[in-house]
């Protein structure tokens, strides 16, 4: 009795500290160290953070956990329970035989890190009780976050576009190369992914995307194939014009832009926050129903039998509304932020002035994703539409540049 109760007032106290802010962490992530003059304040640890930064930067370049988990091991770059047992650091962890060995989900860990936007991240993890000590991890709802706590190490228009990258598994070809877009293409008609095809005898120019529903069942969907030259093209004209015509009209951009995500989401907004008011407002007459049952089966007007099974639905019914509510809030979170995602557009896209040329990082920097349209062999003159839907800002229309293609013949 004395364990528990000791317990109890041990993770009272731990509850508060979270709460208020403090950081529960007593080691700080890898990519920071300790204040030497204030033990709860984290500063950069430029060695580390450096490593941290390159790891996004490979992720934006295509590479998965594993692929660089190799590369930080072929570099001999110390792991992060080598690097702090180096420093005099304590550590967690067991040493490896080869600190320079990089396990997939400590690459994964890292890639998912909010700290790394400057954020204090609490409740990450808990125990069942005082008789266990076994470290169980809380669903990302329970977790409380206080944004802009220490210097951040990643930008938050880089940390997002990882994780939309994250989201989509990108499937190599036959001879073990990914495609400039692969994980980005879908078909307009089925929503599914399109897939590159190429082989050792293709030319360059002969690359190209076709329909994953189509290459499985051909009578469920059309090939909805392109070229991969002929989208490379076309993604590069329209992110040239996209750079072009924000730098020369940077403020006419942000109305557009603010105002096209704003009617876009409007529409769901206004439902999702209706959908709350409703969610809120019967859990609180369910409150009422409850407590009037309970009265009622005390004084002899419910049977005790029918008392328990009113009541178990109702508690159902609440309960499943408490677990939509937190969803519903980060959705109209999500929607209001349009603005700052705006921001964030601009910010990528005064990194360049002129765009000769496309590669992965710039692809995966710029595009959430691309949906393609089908058009039919006998309809040579019939055009194909390509809609590009930009990070933070969605599809746009910088000029008329992209939505349209038209097939040539190569095509």
């Amino acid at each position: 009795m004395f364990a528990r109760d000791t317990s109890k007032k041990i993770r009272a106290t731990w509850q508060n500290k979270g709460k208020s802010g403090e950081r529960l962490a007593s080691n700080p992530v890898y990519g920071y160290k300790k204040d030497p003059n204030d033990k709860k304040k984290w500063l950069v640890d430029e060695e580390a953070a450096a490593v941290v930064q390159k790891i996004f930067a490979l992720c934006i370049d295509s590479k998965g956990p594993a692929q660089i988990a190799k590369w930080l091991q072929e570099q001999r770059i110390l792991n992060p329970t080598a690097y702090k047992a180096e420093q005099g650091l304590p550590t967690t962890n067991n040493l490896t035989a080869d600190p320079c060995k990089w396990k997939d989900e400590t690459v994964s860990k890292i890639l998912e890190r909010l700290e790394y936007l400057g954020h204090t991240v609490n409740f990450r993890t808990y125990k069942q009780s005082y008789k266990s000590k076994k470290k169980l991890h809380n669903e990302p709802d329970k977790w409380v976050i206080f944004e802009n706590t220490h210097e951040p190490i990643i930008e938050e228009s880089v940390f997002e576009i990882v994780q939309n990258l994250r989201k989509s598994r990108r499937r190599p070809t036959k001879i073990g190369t990914d495609g400039l877009f692969s994980g980005l293409l879908y078909c307009e008609d089925c929503g599914q992914k399109l897939y590159l095809c190429q082989t050792t005898y293709f030319k360059p120019e002969q690359a190209y995307y076709i329909c994953s529903t189509y290459r499985k069942d051909k009578e469920k969907c059309s090939t909805h194939t392109i070229r991969s030259m002929v989208l490379e093209k076309l993604v590069l004209q329209n992110l040239r014009e996209a750079i072009a015509y924000v730098h020369a009209h940077e403020d006419e951009f942000v109305r557009e832009a603010v105002d096209v995500s704003m009617r876009e989401h409007d529409r769901e907004l206004a439902a999702t926050k209706t959908a709350l008011q409703k969610a809120e407002k019967r859990i609180t007459e369910l409150d009422d129903i409850i407590r009037r049952l309970y009265e009622d089966n005390l004084s002899g007007k419910l049977t005790d039998e029918r008392f328990i099974k009113l009541s178990q639905g109702y508690e159902a019914e609440q309960s499943n509304l408490k677990l939509s509510i937190p969803a519903m809030r980060c959705e109209i979170e999500r929607s209001e932020k349009k603005r700052s995602d705006t921001k964030n557009f601009i910010a990528m896209i005064k990194k360049y002035t002129d765009l000769k040329e496309l590669d992965s990082t710039v692809v995966r920097e710029f595009i959430d994703r691309i949906e393609v349209s089908a058009t039919e062999k006998w309809k040579k003159k019939q055009p194909r539409r390509v809609n590009i839907v930009y990070n933070f800002i969605g599809a746009f229309d910088f000029g008329g540049a992209g939505a349209i293609l038209e097939e040539d013949k190569t095509a």
